[in-house]
């Protein structure tokens, strides 16, 4: 049985029959957002619009990384069924056939294609499933408007299975039914002609006419209009007691038909317009429609309406445009056959050539051709253009004609052969947009883009044979390697239909790896091929337009800005700008946005071909320097203002006709990566390729600074980066391996796989060694370091920064120094050994000025603001932070920005203004989001948790800390969910709810555990032990509280050993084991000597109130590393 998905109707999940319980209203919101579109890609923006709609809550992502992991929990039991992370977005993958939704449009499909029998089944079949209103009691915005389409689309079902059975004479039966439904739908015209007609069957003529005096009254005053010809005349024929209302044919004589979607209107009178056109014939010329056409739904209804609409005096005029292949011939055929009844008197149809300048129809040829059509003899034309364009509306006027127009070039080919006066309609197709048919005769355009991939599969099916048994997941890769265009699909299934049944995965081998373009063509047909349809544009280009078209062949992204094109082909942005606009006209590559492009995979192809083909090989090269120098140059300025660049590899020198870039805040600096990320990441994986591989390591180096602070193409950028790495190992550059092992450990670290990271910094080191760089190995030993103080191995962190420091002095590295000097002071902080964290900020904020950047000035100034938090002195905290954080304002650096603001908050909170503390959290948070750095933003929840809590609201910092712990969990950021756990646990402990902070702060201890976050298994444990304590559990406090001290003692913090002895000395003295309790006391205060801060206050007020005993001392609980002066 499988899974099972019911959303017409009350929703419900089956797994095996059993109802699975899928969460709350939230979680299936985000289900519901991804089956309606399942087996596609639906972005992270696209789900949160459509779970929260246009205001979501600040932790939005995260929270929907939170119910996606729960969602994929609860339908792990059915093998069938899988959410997966795709480049964009998410994709739930599952069979069609176990969404009611999809089934319902399937059949539907089915139905429209089908004789009246089948037709009848299906519809019947697809109606059953509905068990009520879609998404039965559940409220979106999103949802609405999806249940809205879906109500339309049972709505036409209905109507089209009453005329099948009106067709066969069952109005009897459908009667009641046709009653309500014309209840619920007072003002559909097609329906209301259903019900009277049946009305009249039923032999209540009156009653029908009745009905339609209703409807014409409701019209006139919710409308204000008159009902439409088809139910005007249908009244008529019943006033008349026309005959043929009865002619009910047997089904028996039944032909294969589509389902009418309205009544036909009755023909137009003709008025002859001059003796010579008295005879004039209906012409019929539309070519042959397409049996096994599908897709293009919504489309195709789009433009039925746009021709079939009351005009007034206008005539209707729809102009499909779209690339080579993409099917605007066949869907325009596949319309006017449709409408043929509403034109009764004639269909117009020529090709153009418009895609062929040199052989292109001229208007006076188009019209000699449709006057003869017409009856006129060639002896009757007109001999000038203006004369044939007068015997041509003549010939049209009061009549209802369809002229369609294919392959057009231009809007002046095709404007004297558009009829002139209502009634008629036109439908125009071309590769070219014929923007100005629209702005000089009022024209609708459609732009038709490739099928999705659902219809891309069915049309595969429909021309092989749904008999033929073929792999759906090759089917789905054929549909993918011939890039949903129609026109290479069908050649693709007419090359299957002469394959084996299972041969479709070595066709999609042949499409893979072989020349694609070669492999879409079919055997002896010179003109059913890919490449000649392209080939029909391409040659019609200007010589200049043509060079640009396969130079964008050079192109290894997805797509392409202005500025990269006007870099590529060495021209200035104005002349690049018009050149493209001439391509994107031709239909041979995309405008994705303002100065944005991209091609389609098969043009692309073809694209490339040409330039092999043509374009002289050094230029070539030249051309794709020139293209990665640009990246390069802009990516280093995107690194500059996103961090510190201590040590970087040497750049050579481009000429460019673009000026160089400069960016003064992070938003932009980010926002020029979203866009073009992807398109560096595939420049690296090309150099690597094809060279240049120098470019390839400067991309990759510089692009690390995105990757670790933004995240975002985290997964396609560590692929590049091991490219790159293997490409350095090749080449025998130790240099360029030991830079792509520093940015491989950066990213590693950045997702918490710190083993992984680990490995990379040895390798660096080694691969320094090699290359005796001095630099590379001095930031590489401090790199070290940050990597064992994450792991809250402190002792050994400050010894490898130690020797990167004084490696860098030894060799007058002063960057590389202050780089060291920075995080020293970092590490030495969170050790407990103050003096030394104190004078490695206070000298690195010397050294600053002179050797760093405002940023590593900043950065001084904040970790010397962290020194004085720790000793008590929250004011001049303030004034530290205050001071980076007006430096981080000045230069725009919106990233350390957010962190500055976060250790002000805190400051603030410290320092007793709670007030203060609260909007600099805020703040934080609004900088965090904005930036998009979803790690940033669960640190500013917490921070801002813990501000509300200071000012006595329990609400907001309960609701911000369990935002922080969702987001934390769906991000699989650790020690952000260990912060988060534990504010929980000290908001639960506040007010009195002990059972849920032990449960909280139990879940913090074990993750630190697990992640070896040992520093934050020791503030657990701590937390445990108070606990504890509260509650006299006095052995599981003493057990906490050494737990605790052991793991500050393997971390080497002397803060965190004092507090665990504070508790520890607690629960001993509580034990009445006061001389054990009393050195316990004494050893914190003295691992906290020299500090003003609450926990020596009451440290000392706890001693004062022991008794002193000389007999004993607690060997066992000694404070190691103890430091004078400290």
């Amino acid at each position: 049985m499988g899974i099972e998905f019911s959303l017409l109707g009350d929703v419900e999940v089956r797994i095996e029959g059993e109802v699975v319980d899928i969460g709350h209203i939230r979680q299936l919101s985000v289900l519901l957002a991804l089956l309606v579109d399942a087996n596609r890609v639906v972005s992270a923006d696209q789900l949160t619009d459509r779970v929260w709609g246009e205001q979501p809550p600040p932790t939005a992502r995260g929270t929907l990384s939170a119910y996606l992991t729960r969602l994929r929990k609860a339908l792990s039991p059915a093998q069938d069924v899988t959410i997966t992370r795709r480049l964009g977005g998410y994709v739930l993958t599952v069979a069609p056939e176990t969404v009611d939704v999809h089934r319902f449009r399937r059949l539907i499909h089915q139905a429209h294609d089908a004789d009246d029998d089948h037709a009848a089944v299906a519809l019947d079949q697809a109606l059953g499933l509905w068990r009520g209103e879609a998404f039965a009691h559940l409220d979106t915005a999103w949802l609405a408007t999806v249940r809205e389409s879906l109500n339309r689309e049972r709505l036409a079902a209905q109507l089209d299975r009453n005329d099948l059975h009106l067709r066969y004479g069952d109005h009897a039966r459908l009667l009641p039914d046709l009653v309500v439904q014309a209840g619920e739908h007072p003002l559909d015209e097609r329906l209301a002609g259903q019900l009277m007609l049946a009305l009249y069957r039923a032999g209540r003529a009156a009653d029908a006419l009745d009905h339609y005096g209703q409807v014409r009254a409701l019209l006139a005053e919710e409308l204000g209009t008159d009902p439409g010809p088809a139910l005007r005349e249908l009244h008529h024929q019943i006033l008349i007691t026309d005959p043929a209302l009865l002619d009910v044919p047997s089904r028996a004589q039944a032909r294969p038909v589509v389902v009418p979607r309205q009544l036909p209107a009755p023909p137009a009178p003709f008025v002859v317009r001059g003796a010579e056109l008295d005879r004039l014939e209906v012409p019929r010329q539309l070519p042959a429609g397409l049996q096994d056409f599908v897709g293009r739904g919504v489309t195709f209804e789009q433009i039925v309406g746009l021709l079939s609409g009351d005009g007034g005096t206008g005539v209707p005029v729809v102009a499909i445009s779209g690339q080579p292949g993409v099917g605007k011939s066949a869907l325009a055929v596949q319309v006017a056959h449709h409408l043929r009844a509403q034109f009764p008197d004639g269909q117009l149809f020529i090709d153009l050539l418009g895609n062929t300048l040199d052989r292109a129809l001229t208007a006076e040829q188009v019209l000699a051709r449709f006057l003869q059509s017409l009856s006129l003899s060639p002896a009757q034309l007109p001999d000038d253009l203006n004369g044939l364009v007068s015997a041509y509306r003549t010939a049209l006027a009061d009549r209802k004609v369809l002229v369609v127009l294919d392959n057009a070039a231009s809007p002046g080919q095709v404007r004297n052969l558009l009829p002139s006066t209502p009634g008629s309609a036109a439908l125009v197709t071309s590769r070219k947009s014929l923007r100005g048919l629209a702005a000089l005769g009022g024209a609708r355009l459609v732009n038709l883009e490739v099928l999705g991939p659902e219809h891309s599969v069915a049309l595969l099916n429909t021309i092989i044979g749904h008999d033929r048994r073929h792999d759906l997941a090759a089917l789905d890769e054929i549909a993918e390697l011939c890039g949903h265009l129609p026109l290479a699909l069908r050649i693709a299934g007419a090359n299957l239909l002469l394959r084996d049944d299972d041969s479709a995965r070595g066709y999609v081998t042949d499409l893979r790896h072989g020349n694609r373009l070669s492999v879409l063509e079919i055997e002896d047909d010179p003109g059913a091929t890919v490449r000649a349809v392209f080939d029909l544009s391409y040659l019609a280009l200007k010589p200049e337009v043509a060079r640009l078209f396969r130079q964008l062949g050079l192109v290894p992204g997805p797509d392409f800005s202005l500025q990269a094109v006007a870099v590529l082909a060495q021209l200035p942005a104005e002349r690049a700008r018009k050149l493209l606009a001439e391509l994107v006209d031709a239909g041979l590559i995309q405008q994705t946005a303002s100065d944005r492009f991209r091609f389609h995979d098969l043009l692309r192809l073809y694209s490339e071909e040409r330039c092999q083909i043509e374009e002289d090989s050094t230029e070539a090269d030249a051309a794709r320097a020139r293209l990665f120098a640009y990246y390069v140059r802009w990516l280093d300025a995107v690194a500059d203002v996103l961090w510190e660049t201590w040590v970087r590899l040497p750049r050579t020198e481009v000429e460019l006709v673009v000026s160089s870039p400069t960016f003064d805040d992070t938003a932009p600096a980010f926002a020029w990566m979203d866009q073009e990320g992807l398109n560096v990441i595939a420049a690296v994986i090309d150099a690597t390729e094809r060279g240049p591989v120098l470019a390839a390591w400067h991309l990759v180096e510089s692009l690390c600074a995105y990757l670790v602070t933004r995240g975002r193409y985290r997964a396609e950028g560590l692929v590049a980066a091991k490219a790159a790495l293997n490409a350095a190992k090749a080449a025998g550059d130790a240099h360029a391996e030991a830079t792509m092992h520093y940015v491989h450990a950066s990213l590693y670290h950045r997702v918490q796989e710190r083993g992984t990271a680990m490995a990379h910094t040895l390798a660096q080191l080694d691969a320094y060694d090699r290359c005796e760089s001095y630099d590379g190995r001095a930031r590489a030993l401090i790199s070290l370091g940050i990597l064992f103080q994450a792991d809250g191995k402190l002792r050994a962190a400050a010894e490898q920064v130690e020797r990167g420091v004084r490696l860098a002095e030894e060799h007058g590295l002063n960057k590389v120094r202050l780089f060291g000097l920075i995080n020293l002071s970092v590490i030495e902080r969170k050790r407990g050994h103050l003096d030394r964290a104190e004078w490695s900020a206070r000298e690195a904020l010397t050294v600053a000025p002179a050797s760093g950047t405002f940023m590593t000035v900043a950065s001084s100034r904040t970790v010397l603001g962290e020194v004085m938090i720790r000793r008590g002195r929250f004011r001049e905290a303030i004034d530290q932070y205050a001071a980076a954080l007006a430096c981080y304002r000045e230069t725009g650096t919106r990233y350390y920005e957010a962190r500055t603001l976060r250790a002000l908050a805190d400051a603030n909170r410290l320092a007793g203004d709670h007030k203060a503390a609260l909007v600099r959290a805020h703040e934080a948070l609004a900088i965090a989001e904005k930036s998009g750095i979803d790690q940033d933003q669960v640190d500013s929840l917490v921070t801002l948790a813990a501000a509300h809590q200071g000012m006595a609201h329990p609400d907001e910092a309960a609701t911000c800390a369990r935002n922080a712990l969702e987001m934390s969990r769906g991000l699989g950021y650790q020690r952000g969910e260990i912060s988060a756990l534990l504010e929980l646990a000290s908001q639960c402990r506040q007010r009195g709810d002990l059972t849920t902070a032990r449960e909280h702060a139990r879940d913090a201890a074990e993750l630190g555990r697990h992640a070896e976050l040992v520093e934050l298994e020791g503030q657990s444990e701590t937390l445990l032990a108070w606990l504890a304590f509260d509650v006299q559990d006095l052995i599981a406090a003493r057990d906490h509280a050494q737990r605790a001290l052991a793991a500050h003692t393997n971390a080497g913090s002397r803060f965190g050993q004092a507090r665990a002895l504070h508790v520890l000395g607690s629960a001993l003295d509580a034990c009445s084991d006061s001389e054990q309790a009393r050195s316990c006391w004494e050893q914190a205060l003295d691992c906290l000597a020299g500090l003003d801060i609450p926990d020596t206050d009451e440290l000392r007020r706890l001693l004062a109130a022991s008794p002193r005993s000389w007999s004993k001392t607690a060997e066992n609980v000694a404070c190691p590393g103890r430091e004078s002066g400290q």
